[in-house]
């Protein structure tokens, strides 16, 4: 009776860890540091602002960026082409060109496809356009 007891414990904590187990998807898969840049206030008339969003594959394949589509001319993304190995990190670089703001708030979203299994992620870069 009592192995049955100790083998039945035993179970019941292996359990869960066979299930997380199972729960991680093959593939490449991106994981941001965060999905969000906050500028603050944007001089129009000033100089060009960036935000550096980094990640890492924590997937089982290489991860490999397709595109990143902004949702304004006044973005431009910057990432490398080549694939990421798992384990490895890499960057996106958004660049906000103020002169082509129009004043006051601001919330942009840039939509990154790759091949990670969980789809099209989305970063967005916020702030306030001054005059």
């Amino acid at each position: 009776m009592k192995r049955l007891s100790v083998l039945l414990v035993c179970m019941s904590m292996l359990l869960p860890l066979t299930a997380v187990a199972q729960n991680k998807q093959k593939g490449a898969h991106i994981a941001f540091e965060s999905t969000e840049c906050d500028l603050g206030e944007v001089w129009r008339k000033g100089e060009n602002r960036s935000c550096t969003f980094r990640f890492v594959n924590d997937g089982t394949e290489p991860l490999v960026i397709f595109s990143a589509i902004t949702s304004c001319s006044c973005l431009k993304a910057d990432f490398s082409r080549k694939p990421v190995a798992v384990g490895e990190r890499g960057e996106i670089r958004l660049v906000l060109e103020s002169k082509k703001m129009d004043e006051g708030v601001f919330h942009r979203v840039v939509q990154i496809r790759s091949n990670s299994n969980d789809g099209t992620k989305i970063i967005t870069i916020k702030g306030v356009s001054k005059e």
